[in-house]
């Protein structure tokens, strides 16, 4: 699909192809409306945070009755963001549908090509195509692990998504692929004082012999490529590994939006001497730019005599749990299921809205229709003492999602429910299945 950025901000270069194609569209309308739904979008989300703000005051009502307002004005926020949402969702449909009739058969060369529209093509269809390749030396195989000894302290040395990595008791070794990146030692909280990589000698010799596995990685990598990858020739061109038929001497960094010399990304490997960014992220025009957006600026890279130092850090590798919104969220609702005793309640479960503050502290928001507010989700309250949090109750009122809500409470399967539910419908001529749409 067309992105909604560029389309926006070349509105008269999408109109332009719409010309030299012959097909009509109102594209200034489709700006509006995205304009409006963006608009919307903003609305939403300054709602949702008025909501959530309000929700974190309930716990500090005086009273019952203060506590009763701070919940109906919650709700008046929740109500107009739900009447928001649907406008939007509705604008968003529209937009998207406008943007795929645009997009029907679009060419990617000629007059009514979009710019680079075929550099791109070629190169999803390059990183993309993995018939007949093998990638070993990027991904790392099990029977390429190598055993070994340095000084005494054993070790494994493998590949890994093209960084070469080295394995030891209590500490590691990682070398980057890119060549620009500082190998990485991380030694064991538990053996910070005792590791061989404390001793600069020996981890020097350790960081040699995984740059010997990374020199042979990177012939290999360099195998695959065309040779004017790694070559430039007088002019300074250099020729993409992946969009092989994109040959420059300037290309640009998708990450960090650098401008960067043919010499300059060969003799690093095509990645970003700025970010270090990966290839992926390398071509021969900054398409991404609109008119109005800060021109690439030339890379300053590193002089090729500096020398890298190693960056050694003492690591804790043991799971921590940092609890979350997210996590809560989830652990909560799971626990509202296990609450559920009939459909009906599975649905209340699933339809409940659950806010988490800043410290984590819940509030779950039941819908009347389908969870019963004289029942304690004990399950819920039980897993928010565990995890040390607050857990506030409360329920809402809404259009149920099907008439006869209580049809669910008299069945513990969802499909003897719906049984129930579309014979009601039926009895009044009022439904249709997807085979009757």
């Amino acid at each position: 699909m067309l992105d909604r950025r560029f389309t926006i901000e070349n509105a008269e270069l999408v109109k332009q192809n719409c010309d030299y194609r012959g097909v009509s569209a109102d594209v200034d309308q489709l700006v509006e409306l995205e304009m409006e739904r963006r608009g919307l979008h903003n609305e939403i989300q300054e709602l949702n945070r008025q909501a959530n703000e309000v929700s974190k005051t309930i716990g500090k009502a005086r009273d019952a009755s203060e506590r009763e307002a701070i919940k109906e004005e919650g709700r008046r926020l929740r109500e107009q963001k739900d009447a928001g949402q649907e406008e939007h969702d509705l604008l968003d449909g529209i937009v998207a549908h406008e943007l795929g009739e645009l997009e029907t058969e679009y060419p990617v060369d000629g007059p009514a090509a979009l710019p680079n529209s075929a550099t791109i093509k070629a190169f999803v269809e390059r990183i993309t195509s993995y018939e007949g390749a093998t990638f070993d030396h990027i991904f790392g195989s099990p029977d390429a692990v190598t055993q070994g000894e340095v000084r005494g302290h054993p070790y494994e040395l493998k590949t890994m998504l093209g960084d070469v990595r080295m394995d030891g008791e209590g500490w590691q070794i990682v070398l980057p692929e890119n060549p620009l990146a500082a190998p990485r030692v991380e030694i064991d909280i538990k053996h910070a004082q005792t590791s061989p990589m404390n001793d600069r000698v020996l981890r020097e010799e350790a960081i040699g012999i995984a740059r010997e596995l990374m020199q042979s990685v990177k012939a290999r990598r360099f195998a695959d490529w065309p040779r004017r990858a790694t070559k430039p020739d007088a002019e300074g061109n250099v020729r993409h590994p992946f969009l092989e038929m994109e040959e420059s001497n300037l290309w640009y960094c998708l990450h960090c939006n650098s401008e960067i010399t043919g010499p300059q990304i060969a003799g690093n490997q095509w990645h970003c001497p700025g970010c270090g960014a990966s290839p992926i992220n390398i071509f021969p025009e900054a398409f991404w730019l609109g008119r109005n957006d800060e021109k690439p600026a030339p890379v300053q890279s590193r002089a090729e005599e500096q020398e890298i130092e190693p960056i050694v850090s003492v690591v804790d590798p043991r799971p921590r749990l940092d609890l979350n919104e997210n996590q809560v969220t989830h652990l909560i609702r799971s626990a509202l299921f296990e609450d559920a005793a009939s459909a009906s309640e599975r649905m209340g479960a699933s339809l409940a809205e659950i806010w988490v503050d800043d410290d984590l502290d819940v509030v779950v928001s039941f819908e009347d229709h389908y969870w019963p507010e004289d029942k304690e989700p004990t399950a819920a309250i039980e897993v928010a003492a565990l995890l040390g949090i607050e857990i506030e109750l409360e329920v809402t009122w809404s259009d149920p999602l099907f008439a006869w809500p209580g049809l669910g409470t008299v069945t513990q399967s969802t499909a003897e429910y719906t049984r129930l539910m579309l014979d009601a419908y039926r009895s009044h001529g009022a439904t249709r299945t997807k085979d009757e749409i």
